[in-house]
């Protein structure tokens, strides 16, 4: 790795650039940022265990930007943020312990039939209610909402790309979130917990690229941010749009990388 040990303004500049874009686009759709700042990663030349760990020390970061602006908002619900949070943390250091064992390649197309089938369903049947009316939290919603929550978390932390579109899916179905706050959640609890962990458990096995880490995290910063108020005024309908468009694509990408 001595190639990336000089880090040169325009490589700085070209991480800045993506991690901005992915977080912007990332907190608006609930999920994608994978599509945009990993490819990025891997083209500048890093093996795709650093450019994965480079990328989670990014998303790591677009909890913290966007959250900020979803408690100014009110749209933090914290009993699930907690739940959601915590639940997944053990399963997302599996995952990636497991990413650094066995890399995701042939799961990706299986992920990506999953992830368009669910768009056909949520396109078949009106998904998200634009009325935030979330269910109550009885036991056996946190039982069934805990199941889907580990295999999503150990999803984060191997594959990672398009993880946002499964928690995001489950706050709409399962919970019955309207889609801006659904996002929210995603973007918050996810974003800071299960994406900080996983960033921190790829800095504990060496696999972060420190010269890019300024970019990266301040585009993911102001990304998120920026992206969370753009959101924010535009509303359930633009968002839902959006999040099924990005889930189409994340699910066609990972079949036909």
């Amino acid at each position: 790795m001595d190639m990336f040990q000089d880090i040169g303004l325009g490589m700085m500049a070209l991480t800045f650039a993506a991690s901005f874009a992915a977080c912007f686009f990332s907190s608006l759709s609930g999920g994608g940022a994978g599509l945009i700042l990993l490819p990025v990663l891997l083209f500048t030349g890093l093996p795709f265990i650093n450019a994965l760990a480079s990328h989670k020390l990014a998303v790591g970061f677009i909890g913290i930007g966007s959250t900020i602006r979803y408690v100014r908002e009110g749209l933090i619900d914290w009993r699930v943020f907690w739940w959601t949070a915590v639940i997944g943390l053990p399963f997302v250091v599996l995952g990636t312990r497991f990413a650094a064992a066995v890399p995701g390649e042939i799961m990706k197309p299986l992920v990506g039939g999953v992830i368009i089938a669910m768009v056909l369903i949520a396109l078949a049947r009106k998904a998200a209610p634009n009325v935030f009316e979330p269910k109550h939290l009885s036991p056996r919603l946190l039982l069934i909402g805990s199941l889907l929550m580990v295999p999503a978390a150990f999803y984060s932390g191997w594959i990672s790309a398009g993880s946002g579109v499964f928690t995001t899916f489950i706050y709409l179905w399962l919970l019955r979130y309207d889609q801006l706050h659904a996002t929210a959640m995603t973007l918050s609890a996810n974003g800071i917990f299960w994406n900080g962990v996983g960033a921190i458990a790829h800095v504990y096995m060496g696999h972060v690229i420190w010269p890019l880490a300024p970019g990266l995290i301040l585009g993911a910063l102001l990304g998120s941010y920026v992206g969370a108020s753009v959101g924010i005024k535009k509303g359930n309908r633009f968002l839902r749009i959006l999040f099924l468009a990005t889930a189409a694509i994340t699910g066609v990408l990972l079949i036909y990388p």
